[in-house]
Parts: structure tokens; sequence; C-alpha cells
């Protein structure tokens, strides 16, 4: 569940009297040697090794520590076998036990550790959805105990779709600077997200389409050969959106696209579709559009695949794309995806 790279450790001494303790009980890993390390945001930045110790026939471990443990991110290393888990500023003793096959499945026994046993928590009922949906994330990461939990659990699950998800990043930036101002944890997520906000807007500024301009004229044919033009519907807020029957993302989308056109139609709202299905596929087209329930009537594609006309005029380079009209005509709101009612509502 955590993606993180392997990099180079180093050794650690400890001298004086011995405050904090991790220790552990696993089964299948008699005479193995253990790594505890501390991990942070910035894949560049080096773990920081804090205790070795070897199996004893029993599988048991000792690492004891003069300082205390910082609320941060730990990977445990067990022969070959990882977990990475979190724990707290106030844990002085912890303590697990498992099985050396499944730790990494966070199936461990915990005692000492809140902030371990909530995340234990979390990342198993991850492991167990059936799907990993922006909504299922977002739920997934409400349930950290702490602003670095949420933060991390906010990398890890919505990362690969940032930019469609700024807001939680900066919401969960500025809750870690509320809770650790001076940590590096705060540090390296502002500097994360600082960069993320930097690329959106380096590629708001090339996009073919920008806010405020008028929409370009779509003016094709529709299932039933019928020519539909996106004009036609000036005075209504519009969504146009780019989709094909083959895109799972797409597909996915859709149940969301027809719940607000359901509860907005009546009030000027309506949606303009247009397919990028390939040449020939229009039998799959047209199935798509009854099986996802997409009841409106704007329905139109050239059946050009990615040599769709309107999507070369449009910068779609990617479906789903969706652009918002206002009822004048012009461009309100570019791949409005998660806040598309919040963004309709103020069109309206």
């Amino acid at each position: 569940m955590i993606l993180l790279p392997a990099f180079a450790i180093g050794s650690a001494c400890q001298t004086g009297p011995v405050n904090h303790t991790f220790k552990g009980t696993i089964g299948n890993a008699a005479n193995l040697q253990v790594l505890l390390e501390q991990l942070y945001f910035d894949q560049n930045t080096a773990p920081v090794a804090i205790g070795r110790a070897s199996c004893n026939a029993s599988g048991g471990f000792t690492i004891e520590q003069k300082e205390p443990f910082t609320e941060g991110l730990y990977r445990l290393t067990i022969g070959a076998k990882r977990m990475f888990f979190m724990l707290g500023a106030a844990d002085k003793t912890v303590e697990i036990s498992g099985d050396l096959n499944t730790i990494d499945r966070m199936d461990v026994q915990v005692t000492g550790s809140e902030t371990f046993l909530c995340y234990a928590k979390v990342v198993k009922e991850m492991m167990a959805a059936p799907q990993m949906t922006p909504e299922a994330a977002k739920g997934f990461i409400s349930k950290g105990c702490t602003p670095l939990m949420r933060a991390f659990f906010t990398a890890q699950l919505l990362g690969r779709n940032a930019g469609d998800h700024l807001q939680e990043f900066k919401n969960a930036r500025q809750a870690l600077n509320e809770a650790m101002p001076d940590s590096k944890y705060a540090s390296e997520f502002a500097n994360m997200v600082g960069g993320l906000e930097k690329q959106l807007q380096q590629q708001q500024a090339t996009a073919s389409i920008q806010v405020g301009q008028p929409a370009p004229e779509i003016s094709l044919p529709g299932p039933d050969g019928k020519v539909r033009a996106l004009s036609s519907l000036k005075g209504k807020v519009v969504l146009l959106d780019f989709w094909a029957s083959w895109c799972r993302p797409c597909r996915m989308a859709n149940p969301h696209v027809v719940e607000v056109y359901n509860k907005y139609k009546d009030k000027g709202f309506d949606v303009f579709s247009v397919s990028l299905d390939r040449p020939g596929q229009k039998d799959a087209w047209v199935a798509a559009i009854e099986k996802d329930g997409l009841v409106w009537d704007n329905h139109v594609s050239d059946l050009q695949f990615w040599n769709s006309a309107p999507a070369a005029v449009y910068g779609v380079r990617a479906i789903p794309a969706t652009f918002l009209i206002d009822r004048q005509g012009n461009i309100f709101a570019v791949n409005p995806r998660t806040d598309l009612e919040e963004q309709l509502l103020k069109a309206l």
C-alpha cells in the first residue's frame, strides 16, 4: 500500500540510559536481522536508521534507543520482508506480534501505540476495498487519526491524479503546518504541494481552452444521424463531456454526471457528450449510452478515435475531459470533476 523506493541505510549506536523500546515476536523469523527506519515524503531524503537487532530462535527482538520516537512514518525490515507503519511522539514501549509471512499486510497485534493501531486499521480497510474511487479514497483519508497520517494517505491515494484533487492537498498542507509547524514532514509536504500548484499553473497557461473565452462550436451527428450543435444550447449552462465507450475512467465518472444532470436539468443545465469511439464502433457507443443511463439528447461523434476534430480544437489529450459552459456560451470551468456540482451552482 505504501510505495517507497529502497535507499542506502546507515547504522545507529546508542549510549546512555534506554528510555524507548520497539520490540516484537514474529513467527518464522528466527535468527533474521531486523532494521527500524524512519521515512519522509521526499524520496530523495534517505531514511534515518533508528536501530538494529537480531531475532532470537523464537523470532523475538528488541530495539532500544535513548532518544524518544518522533511522530512519523517508519519501516521495519525483517529479513526480506518490510512493514510500513506510523508512530506517535508519545509512544515509549511499542510491542508487536505476528507472522513474517503476513506482516506486510499489517496482520499484526500491537500494544503501546494508538497511532500504529489507527494506521494499521485504515490500511487493512484499504486493502479490503473492492475499488479505490476518489470518493472512497477521501473516505479513507478522513479516517486518519492525525494530520500527518491524513497527509500521507492524501499523497498515497490521490497522488496519481493530484491535479484533480489540489484542494485536498492544500487542506492537508494547512492542517500539517498547524500541527507540526517546524517539522521536516511539514516542509517536505509543503514543497510537494507547491510544486504541484506550479505545474498546474504551467499547464493552464499552455492549455488550448481558457476560462472566459467563447466555447468553439461543435456540430456533429448523433446516433440517429441528426446533426446536433453545441451552440443550440446557448442560454443553458452546459457540461461539454469528452468520453468514449472504451474509456473505463469515463464510464466510472458517468454515474455522477447522470446524478447532477437529473438534479439540475429543470434549472437550466444540460450535457453535450462527444464520444471518441473508434471508426466502426457505433454500436458500442450506443450501447454505452443506454447502459450508463445517459438520458440527455445531445450525443455526437465523428467516430474518429483520437483523430476526433472537436478533441483537437479543445486540446483534449486524455479523457474524460470536461468543460463547463455558461449561459452566454463562454468557458466557465475546465475539467470540473470532483467539484462539478459546486462549479455548476456558481454558473447557474
